[in-house]
């Protein structure tokens, strides 16, 4: 089979892309390694921003389970916390078997879909990429003019075309999650009130490591875990994985947090990159989008929606090339043009952001007790780490708040020693 465009991967990414391109009436074929609806291991959380930034959403989600969330709670290494709540939607909470199945099931209507594909080989020619990949049993071939890499954190068209090289522990956390329906795992009520499904909960640091847990409430389920980098977790805890998990299941029953039981058949562990975007997405014939191309927020972990921009602009980049008739790398290069000036800054500091952290977790409990006193900084903290608010604003933001309680905290200590 022969086509203009060959999307490997159908998740936000790839399924973005397809539509996009399908739309446009450029020929496309999405392939992906399993049948719709599949299983997808994340803790299916969304910035509310997604909502403006692809306006189309707001009917599409109708169709399925939806959960928003306004509370957001921080707990520091040192056990203080920060208890926010907004008056506006800061989180969309999904599962991501129906939200990808959504957004395929809409990529569909555009492009050829041939599923399960598990893609074994790209190879790159001067008119040309060939993608080889197992289907039914068989190995078949598809020809295009472009692929686009959309098949997540070991993505064969990031390796193939040369755009990933180095080593997993330096580039990669591992997450690791649990999704579990209400009636066997559940928010606790509090004082005989109804259990609370609009607060979402984030811990900082794990077993004195930089890493995180989390709870997420879903529409039916709940969706919790923890992260930590690779290199942590060979360390010691490979092949433990589970027990480290109920262990903080465990903790949160045992604080009043939740009420039944762990559920092993539903815990997941997956990879996920946070070195920020590889040092290339583009070259002759080839972009990367989403997971594939290491766009996922380093500090937040989020990357549903820096997979759905990407994708989109991988699309239309892969659009005016085929107009052009140039596949080449010079006209491919205005994807990464475009995706830097959108979301480039965000993801960048949000690295930085996660090494400074990384390198000393009283970082984390002297910002969480600053912004446990000071309910403007709490909100910034909140927006920032939900999405609400990009970098730039939230550092403008910051340095008018945080300055004077800086000074205010110089002086205190100043005169404590007096």
């Amino acid at each position: 089979m022969t086509c203009d465009v060959i999307v490997v991967g159908g998740g936000p990414a790839g399924a973005t892309a397809a539509r996009v391109l399908g739309e446009a009436g450029i020929s496309t074929l999405l392939l992906d390694k399993s049948a719709f609806p599949r299983d997808k291991p994340c803790g299916g959380g969304i910035s509310a921003r997604v909502m403006g930034r692809f306006p189309w959403l707001n009917s599409a989600l109708a169709n399925i389970p939806v959960n928003w969330v306004s509370k957001v709670y921080f707990e520091a290494p040192s056990g203080v916390a920060v208890d926010y709540s907004s008056e506006d939607r800061l989180y969309l909470m999904i599962r991501r078997c129906e939200f990808d199945n959504l957004l395929f099931s809409m990529a569909r209507k555009q492009a050829q879909c041939v599923t399960p594909a598990l893609v074994r080989k790209v190879n790159f020619q001067n008119d040309g990429v060939t993608v080889e990949a197992e289907v039914a049993g068989e190995r078949r071939e598809y020809r295009g003019k472009i692929v686009v890499g959309a098949d997540g954190a070991n993505s064969v068209v990031a390796r193939a075309s040369g755009l990933r090289s180095g080593t997993v522990k330096s580039e990669y956390a591992i997450d690791m999650m649990e999704e579990t329906p209400y009636e066997e795992l559940g928010l606790a009520e509090c004082d005989h009130m109804p259990a609370e499904r609009d607060q979402m909960y984030v811990y900082y640091g794990y077993q004195g490591q930089y890493g995180y847990s989390y709870v997420f409430p879903k529409m039916n389920h709940v969706n919790l875990g923890l992260g930590c980098k690779v290199d942590h977790y060979l360390a010691g805890m490979r092949g433990e994985q589970y027990s480290h998990h109920r262990g903080f299941v465990d903790r949160l029953i045992t604080n009043g947090l939740l009420t039944g039981a762990s559920n092993r058949a539903n815990f997941r562990a997956f990879p996920l990159p946070i070195s920020g975007p590889l040092p290339r997405t583009y070259c002759d014939r080839a972009l990367v989008c989403g997971d594939a191309g290491g766009f996922v927020n380093a500090f937040t972990a989020e990357g549903i929606y820096y997979a759905m921009v990407t994708g989109e602009h991988a699309a239309q980049t892969a659009i005016h090339a085929i107009r052009a008739n140039d596949t080449s790398s010079n006209q491919l290069r205005h994807y990464e043009q475009g995706w830097k000036k959108e979301i480039g800054q965000d993801l960048s500091k949000s690295v930085a952001i996660q090494r400074l952290l990384l390198a000393d977790l009283g970082r984390v409990d002297r910002i969480v007790k600053a912004a446990a006193r000071n309910p403007p900084l709490a909100a910034l903290l909140a927006r920032y780490a939900t999405g609400a608010l990009p970098y730039s604003q939230f550092k403008r933001a910051l340095f008018l708040r945080a300055m004077p309680l800086y000074v205010r905290e110089k002086a205190r200590a100043f005169l404590a020693q007096m």
